[in-house]
């Protein structure tokens, strides 16, 4: 095998340091769509308890007025 050269080892450095740099930013976007997911499945969820408690009222209303 041939000695590696400082083109060689800087070339390496480059390549490793972009290869981070790639790798970081697939997580936090990776993160970003989890909490954006969250955020709506809690927004679905509170949509979902909110009709409910509507449907819950005009039962209610239709008892009394029965």
């Amino acid at each position: 095998m041939p000695n590696q050269t400082k083109a060689d080892r800087s070339a390496a450095a480059k390549k490793g340091a972009a290869t981070r740099k790639q790798n970081e930013a697939k997580g936090s976007a990776n993160d970003a769509k989890s909490a954006a997911k969250s955020t709506v499945n809690a927004a679905l969820d509170a949509g979902k308890a909110a009709a409910g408690t509507v449907k819950k009222a005009a039962q209610a209303a239709t008892k009394r007025v029965s």
